[in-house]
This record gives C-alpha cells, structure tokens and sequence, in this order.
C-alpha cells in the first residue's frame, strides 16, 4: 500500500449521511424503518465466549435509547474474507522473525479452504490487493516482511520525495499510509458478502495533527472508522512484541480502533496465540436484529449492545449509517425506473446542479474500476455553489444489473471526500443520479453513460486524467502519495493552487507511461510537464498554476502506439 497508494478522506462518523446499506423500493406495507443487525462478540472476564445467550440477555441502544431487539442468532462458521496488515513502518527490525512466524501459522491452521485472504505491507500498491485463496502466495509476501520502525532511511526516491527524511515528517507520513491502508482493505472487504476482519499488526503509531491540520482528501482515523463500520469489518490488532509498557502511549489509536469496530487489542504474550484465538473469534458471536424506533434519516447512529448477565462484555461496531428517508428512497425509485428499461438509445442528461467526475481508473481484460465523484456545480458565472446537498446514484450494465446503488456526498465537505467506488464489466455502465437539497428534496436528475474499456491487441489505451487540487505544499506530498485520492470534477482553479495529474495507460494488459504537455488556448505548446515518480502503471504529474495568467489552457497526453501517438486532451481554466 505504498505512498503512490494513499486513499481518500471522509468527514467524522458523527457528521456522516453516507448511506451503507442498498436501496431498495418501498413497498406500501413495509415499516418505515429498515432492521438493522449488528454482529456482537460477547466474553467473560477472562476473555472466553460466551454461547446459548438469547434476547432477554440483550441490551441495545441507538442515540442512547433502548431499541427492541428482533432477533438473536448465534453465528456458525462461513467463508471468510480476512486481510492482514504488516505495519512494517511501526515493527521494529527484531520483532520481524517473530511476526513471520506467527502469521505463518495462523495462515497454515487458520485458513479453511474456503476463505480468502490479502496480506499487505505499507509500500505494496493499493492497486495489487487481490484476495486468493493461494496459501503459498500468502505465505511468500509473508515471508518478506522486515520491520522498519526507527528506519527512516528510503527505499526508493517517491518515498524520499513524498516523506523525507526528517524523523518528524517521516512519522506523520507513515501513520497517513497505514491509515490508507485500513481504509482501502475494509473497502475491498465489504465489497462483496461474507464475514469479513482485518488483523493489523503494529506496534503502534502516535495520532495524527488536529483537524485543522489534516491534510484535505487523505483519510484520518475517524475515516478509517467509518469505513469499517460501514461494511462491518472490525478491526483487530497485535502488538508483536513479547512485552510492552503500560504507558505506551502509540498503543492509543490500535484502542481506538478496536473499541469502534468491535475487534480486540492483543499486546505482549504470543503473538502466534493471540492471531490463532482471533481467528476463532471470527467464527464465533451473535448477530442482533432490531428496528429502530426513529425514522430514517440517512444518518450515522451510535449504538451500544451490553449484556443483562454479570461479568460479560460485548464488543460490536459502534454505529451504523441509517437507510436513507423516504423522500430519498422516492428518488432512487425514480432513478431505478429511469435506469431499469434497456432502450436501443437512452436519453442522456446533464444537470447544471452537479459537476461530476465519472470515468475508469485501472482495467483488466475482463473488467475495469469505475469512479464517481460530483460537488455543487456553479450555477450562473459569479454567484455562488448550486443548493445541491446530495446525490442519489445508481450504476446498471446495460442489461439492468446493478453494480451500485447508495447515496453520495460531495466530493469536498471541509476535509470530506466521497465517492463511488465499483468494479464492472467491460462495456457500457449506466450511471442514473437524483439531485437532492438539504432536506432531501429532489432538485434535478443527471443522466451520463461511462465506458468500461476492453484490453485488446497492442493499441495504447488511455483512461481519463484525473487532477486533484492542492492548496499548500504539505496537501501537495500527500497526494503525489495518494493515488487512490479521489478525482476532482471541477476544471476551474486558482493561480494558488498546485494540480496533481495523473493518467493510467496500457498497451495490451501492459502500463506504459504517458508524456504530458500543457497548451495555450490556442492550443500551442507552452511546456512539458514534469513526471513525478511513481508505479503501478500510472502516470503522475505536477503543474503548479502561480506562474500560469488567468485564462483557458489545455492538457494534452500522449502515449506511444506500433501505429503511432494516441494522445488525450482536456481544457482547464484559471480564475485568479
């Protein structure tokens, strides 16, 4: 999950209006609410579960009132999806055999035939998580670890250039890539059903500045979070060294974590023991099924589960981002109706409301990743932002199968950045939006068909630019680190500002590197741009806009073909 591979930032759970569950037409008889079930793992005091509890032994509350529990099952054993985390940047160099081993084991007496599992380490591209069931491909990346905490020394020339080489920066940075990390592996988790973990192994790292010094786009721990509890992904951490003090204060955002998403902190002890006794957790617990008492609103809910019985503890996510209202829920219905019919020619629509970035951001012969993101779109030159609050998406192949459906924010709320995320077939995706304002109203619809490309022969193929903003020279490191960052929509900037280009391309299933060359509006040549470094088969750009006159400019990208250039343009412009 190298520096190139850092993810996107969302605001705190507390602000969240990020639907996580899909949506689904209101019949006339359903409830106002939709169940919600939350996985809970309950254990005595010595840390042994606890079987045969039923609902009388349940307490649960949302928003600090007691909801009535529907159901409680205890869970049996299914296919897992498990990722762990090596967190060589917060391991020290002679814990290293210790941690090889232990995750060796847990992968040999752990891992059932039908489980998949990722292991990543910091500089792996977030690009290449794969989930397999390939116990010797595990076990070799296993193999490779080597702790690094204390090593500031870089690897390679984008790690001295995104971190330096001051211990201090250093640090900060580290803790913002396995920040990415979590954030992206609970993604990749949750995109699919099953029962899903992630097992981080790290000494520990300190938390990151405040708020207001939070680099805007990268995630913080609130994001991580977020995300966990949005897909249900506890996460579980290990602390690999045989002892540890009792003031250690890194230890603070490992408990953070667990308390928010339901896993367990493990430190000192085996650590071989301590990954094989999480293993069994993840088979084990209960899952609670209630209704809640308030309406749906579309907004994050803390919850509480404790048990009746003495001596017991229960463990659960935090909270959960409710359905969305009927008001919403009216809107996706529109929207499936718009998106359900296959037509010989759909009707397209753009809506002055929203600007929105929609394209693919890497592709494989089969399928390809698509993006969406969107903010308020100016309404008339010289006013203000559209009263655009929130998007309601639905993305359907050609022949109606779903491939997403949810709610989205805007892509910039203070330090938000939301987007869509979804793999789909090669070939057309239908991309169907219903605009809605603060109170949820409908405003307008966006109709946009996006292109799944089909890796064929040895023709270059070039996937839309993507240019994120920066406004400082720290928020400019973190995205040159960040390649996951999610796209900016808007092509009008300031002369204050500091672009972040990136362009994948491919020859054949090869990337091949992309020359980049900004343009007068008279379409001639100004400058080549400077290539940053990076890998994972994109090409990244910089292009600070101080020197550059307000006016129109155009990036034009060239890729070399057998048969000649390919080249991609797009217009940009600068206010001021």
């Amino acid at each position: 999950m190298g520096l190139e591979h850092s993810q996107v930032n969302l605001r705190s759970p507390l602000s969240a209006a990020l639907a996580i569950s899909l949506l689904a037409p209101l019949a006339a008889n359903e409830p106002t609410t939709e169940p919600v079930r939350i996985s809970t793992f309950v254990t005595d005091r010595q840390g042994r579960p606890i079987a045969g509890l039923s609902v009388k032994d349940f307490e649960l509350r949302e928003d600090d009132v007691v909801q009535r529990i529907v159901s409680v099952e205890s869970r049996k054993p299914e296919a897992r999806r498990i990722a762990i985390l090596l967190d060589e940047f917060h391991v020290d160099a002679a814990e290293s055999a210790r941690v090889r081993d232990a995750v060796s084991r847990f992968i040999n007496e752990r891992m059932r035939a039908d489980d998949i599992a990722v292991i990543l380490k910091p500089l792996d591209p977030l690009t290449t998580i794969r989930l397999t069931a390939d116990r010797g491909m595990l076990l070799n990346v296993v193999n490779t670890f080597e702790g690094r905490k204390g090593n500031f020394e870089p690897r390679s020339p984008l790690e001295e250039e995104t971190m330096g080489r001051a211990p201090a920066l250093v640090e900060t940075g580290r803790a913002q890539v396995v920040l990415s990390g979590l954030r992206a592996l609970a993604t990749q988790l949750g995109s699919s059903p099953g029962r899903s973990a992630i097992l981080l192994v790290s000494e520990g790292f300190t938390r990151q500045p405040s708020r207001r010094l939070t680099v805007r786009g990268l995630p913080d721990a609130a994001t991580v979070e977020r995300f966990a509890n949005r897909y249900d992904v506890p996460i579980y951490a290990f602390d690999p060294r045989a002892v540890t003090g009792d003031a250690d204060g890194d230890a603070a955002m490992l408990n953070r974590f667990v308390k928010e998403t339901g896993g367990t902190l493990a430190r000192g002890g085996d650590l071989g023991a301590n990954l094989l006794r999480a293993g069994d957790e993840i088979d084990s617990g209960y899952t609670i099924t209630y209704e809640p008492s308030r309406a749906d609103d579309g907004r994050y809910h803390p919850v509480r589960v404790t048990v009746v019985k003495r001596d017991a503890d229960a463990r659960s996510r935090s909270g959960y981002v409710a359905a969305p209202s009927a008001e919403a829920r009216r809107a996706m219905r529109e929207t499936s109706a718009n998106a359900g019919a296959v037509l010989p020619t759909r009707l397209l629509r753009r809506s002055p409301l929203i600007d929105v970035w929609s394209g693919v951001t890497r592709v494989s012969p089969t399928d390809g990743r698509v993006v969406v993101t969107w903010e308020p779109g100016r309404t008339l030159v010289g006013m203000g932002r559209s009263k655009a609050s929130r998007v309601a998406l639905k993305a359907t192949t050609r022949d109606g199968k779903v491939l997403y459906e949810g709610l989205l924010d805007p892509v910039r709320v203070g330090e938000s950045a939301d987007q869509a995320e979804f793999d789909a077939p090669s070939g057309r995706v239908q991309l169907d939006m219903t605009i809605m304002g603060i109170s949820g109203e409908k405003l307008d619809i966006d109709a946009r068909d996006v292109e799944v490309p089909v890796l064929t022969g040895a023709a270059p193929l070039l996937l839309p630019a993507i240019l994120i903003a920066t406004q400082s020279a720290r928020e400019f490191r973190a995205v040159v680190a960040d390649v996951n960052a999610a796209p900016g929509p808007s092509r009008q900037f300031r002369r204050t500002e500091h672009l972040v280009i990136r362009v994948p391309a491919y020859t054949g299933q090869t990337p091949v590197p992309v020359t980049a060359r900004l343009l007068n509006r008279l379409a001639q040549p100004m400058r080549e741009l400077e290539l940053l470094p990076g890998d994972g088969g994109v090409s990244q750009f910089e292009l600070p806009l101080a020197p550059l006159a307000p006016g129109e400019y155009y990036l034009q990208f060239t890729v070399t073909g057998p048969k000649g250039p390919v080249d991609q343009r797009i217009v940009f412009r600068i206010t001021g």
